[in-house]
């Protein structure tokens, strides 16, 4: 779905762009090099004003992190956003996936509560099953995202020894955060299962963050070893605002959902979560709302949105946590 909707943008964003070479070769007869050359520039332009407005919202957002925020880091964090939201889009756009599909319950676990169930395979768990480089790690997506965000992650993640890796297709885009929490509960279930009861890992960026965060409201410590949120709105985030659908309405600032959760589990995680974030956050704003209380903090600094994902200083961070959480 998410591949459709970026294919649809992209599409469009071309389409608009040729459109307007065509019509100012065949207005000032131009050359068709010239035409083809506006076109490109016309299609930068776009790209670069999306970007750019982004920073200009999140900019108005007021937090104590503009204090520390310095010029070249705010250059940096918009020039390297402008090249890497056109690769997240062509790499959305040209994944192909199954849908997510829900995993049934094991057998006898039909009607028990979900946290019920992560407890009851924990305790299944005979001593010594599990095999010692099973280190299972489930990634979740945010808004309007797929599962191909994590190819750089991925890779770092295997080479230092952690699978099996599973990235999930969260869907519907627009749905409930409780319900594709709970579309996804039956996933990280059933990958504890294939790994003997091995607590998973759940690495997740923007929106996944919340979601994991309602996975272990939901399933509690016995199916979930860690949560690392990359630059998730813990407490909103102002580009959410008016926005109707269900699950950017519970990521505004004045969301009760978010509220609730935060009163529920904030300064007392059932296990360890540590937050990476960026002081230049163009969609998270203010870029403070991605801080937690009693979490691992990782500010950052120079890089945005989506080019977090892939910078090298992030990936580091989620290493360390990770490793810390799992020394083996």
């Amino acid at each position: 779905m998410a591949a459709r909707f970026w294919r649809s943008v992209l599409g469009g964003a071309v389409a608009l762009a040729g459109l307007s070479g065509v019509f100012l070769a065949l207005e000032f007869s131009l050359p068709p090099p010239i035409a083809v050359a506006i076109g490109i520039g016309v299609l930068a332009a776009l790209l670069i004003a999306v970007v750019a407005s982004s920073f200009v919202l999140a900019q108005s957002a007021r937090n104590d992190l503009q204090a520390r925020r310095k010029p070249r880091n705010a250059l940096r964090a918009l020039l390297g956003e402008i090249i890497e939201f056109p690769l997240a889009m062509l790499a959305m756009s040209f994944y192909i996936r199954p849908k997510m599909q829900a995993q049934a319950p094991a057998h006898g676990q039909a009607h028990a509560p979900l946290q019920a169930q992560a407890q009851a395979q924990l305790q299944a768990r005979a001593p010594g099953a599990a095999e010692p480089a099973l280190r299972p790690v489930l990634l979740l997506h945010g808004f309007l995202c797929n599962a191909n965000i994590w190819r750089r992650l991925q890779m770092r993640l295997r080479t230092a020894g952690f699978g099996p890796i599973e990235a999930l297709d969260v869907e519907p885009l627009l749905a409930d955060i409780d319900f594709l929490a709970g579309r996804v509960a039956p996933s990280l279930l059933a990958l504890q299962r294939r790994c003997h009861g091995e607590r998973v890992v759940i690495v997740a960026h923007s929106m996944g963050g919340l979601i994991a965060r309602a996975l272990l409201r939901d399933l509690g410590a016995g199916a979930i070893r860690r949560i690392v949120t990359i630059a998730s709105p813990h407490h909103g985030t102002a580009l959410a605002r008016g926005l109707p659908w269900p699950n950017t309405q519970q990521m505004s600032a004045v969301s009760p959902w978010l509220r609730a959760l935060n009163l529920a589990q904030e300064g007392r995680f059932a296990v360890p979560i540590a937050s990476i974030f960026s002081a230049e956050d163009n969609l998270v704003a203010p870029a403070a709302s991605a801080r937690l209380e009693a979490a691992e903090l990782h500010e950052l600094h120079g890089v945005g949105h989506l080019g977090i994902l892939r910078s090298r200083q992030a990936l580091d961070c989620v290493m360390t946590a990770l490793t810390q959480a799992d020394p083996r």
